[in-house]
């Protein structure tokens, strides 16, 4: 069976070369079916680790709740515990500073800064891709003076890093310890992250200074705070869309911190990586609907093509049968022959496709700042699956040429 099987290889190769035309007639449908085909999957891939990357930056990694309270909050820590015990595997401090704080470089004062006063957790909680330096580390919390992360926008306009300043009323120094790689998933065009420290106390909960408005406005009151937090996405409160399970969790001991009304607080989820994943699929399988369609008038159009040639080679066929050949050789020559074309029309769609995805990406690249780690690529997966379908087609197609050559007589051929 062996000695059958390579010999049926052979010669379907002999074949192939032997009727170049006929080759080349039947790799146009499959061209198109395969490149439609590894274009689906290429950018179903791109497509989801984008908007994964962008969900983790801007919000935070699969199921990241945002929790508000709305009221004075008298025990942080009993706070902080309490987020833990409804689920919490990361708490971060995710606060707007209760006075507008600007920042001075050299001499030179940047009012456009967006100050956030975070935990060194929340780098566990978001996607943070560094530039130069490093995120918070817990030794940062030792620091004598404010310790800031900021974007490279931000430190672009800064110039001189090395004597910076932030404050509302008074200036006081600061070091920075990292910078931020700015790219299209941004959330503010200059981003700062200020460490809850001892020594920024001060800028994050004192009061503003005297004229100065309270930049909460009415929509948080003096003592309110936000923080994120990331739970198991396995938890049942992260399939809860509205977030009540975990709100339950949270308030039924929001005494704890001194506030007396559940309605005071928020807790919701905040991340899309579930809507993403769905939007993802569905548009993935859609588009992979349309590619299947066109893949299959490629292989009606190789068994046409097929049937055509057997009939054409009927002579051929017989003689090898009349010169020993076995039914199950014949069977592999008229099968692989298709194999063969639909695999040759697989590789030339996957060199296309790489072409156009390559051409793509330069394109892309010199008008978006792409996230670390997301270019715009074929994925092994998409090789894969376009050589696989490609060979599949090929399979498909043969099986009913090579049982209409096996029904030929040998007899009738031969006098042709």
């Amino acid at each position: 069976m062996l000695r059958s099987l390579t010999a049926g290889i052979v010669l379907a190769f002999a074949g192939s070369r032997a009727n170049v035309a006929r080759t080349i007639l039947s790799c146009a449908g499959i061209v198109v079916g395969v490149g439609s085909l590894i274009l689906v999957v290429t950018g179903s891939d791109f497509g989801e680790r984008f908007a994964i990357a962008y969900s983790e930056t801007n919000a935070g990694r699969a199921a990241t709740f945002e929790i508000s309270v709305m009221e004075e909050v008298s025990d942080q820590e009993a706070l902080e515990e309490d987020i833990r015990r409804a689920g919490a595997q990361e708490v971060s401090l995710f606060q707007t500073p209760s006075a507008s704080v600007l920042l001075r470089s050299g001499g030179t004062v940047i009012d456009t800064a967006d100050f956030r006063g975070v935990d060194a957790s929340l780098g566990e909680i978001r996607r943070f891709t560094m530039a130069e330096g490093r995120w918070f580390t817990e030794a940062d919390l030792e620091s004598r003076v404010p310790v800031l992360v900021v974007n490279e926008d931000l430190a672009n306009a800064m110039g001189d890093r090395e004597r910076v300043q932030i404050g509302t009323d008074r200036w006081t120094d600061v070091r920075i310890v990292g910078v931020l790689e700015s790219s299209g998933t941004d959330f503010t065009w200059q981003s700062a992250y200020l460490l809850r420290s001892p020594a920024s106390e001060d800028l994050l909960f004192g009061p503003p200074p005297p004229g100065q408005a309270d930049p909460y406005g009415d929509y948080m009151p003096s003592g309110g705070v936000t923080y994120l937090a990331r739970i198991d996405p396995g938890d049942p409160a992260a399939q809860d869309p509205t977030g009540t399970m975990f709100h339950e969790r949270l308030t039924s001991t929001a005494w704890r911190w001194g506030v007396r009304s559940s309605d005071s607080v928020w807790g919701y989820r905040i991340d899309g990586a579930d809507v993403i994943e769905d939007a993802v699929t569905y548009l993935s399988w859609g588009l992979a609907g349309i590619a299947a369609i066109t893949l299959t008038t490629g292989l009606l159009g190789v068994l046409n093509v097929g049937l055509v040639t057997v009939r054409e080679r009927r002579r051929e066929l017989a003689t090898y049968r009349a010169l020993g050949a076995s039914r199950f050789t014949l069977f592999v020559v008229v099968v692989m022959e298709s194999v063969v074309v639909s695999l040759v029309a697989g590789v030339i769609a996957l060199l296309a496709c790489w072409a156009l995805v390559t051409a793509a990406a330069a394109v892309l690249e010199s008008f978006v700042s792409l996230p670390t780690g997301v270019a715009l690529a074929i994925p092994p997966s998409g090789v894969l699956v376009g050589l696989g379908s490609a060979a599949a087609v090929g399979l498909l197609a043969g099986i009913v040429p090579a049982m209409r050559a096996l029904r030929s007589s040998v007899v009738a051929g031969l006098r042709e």
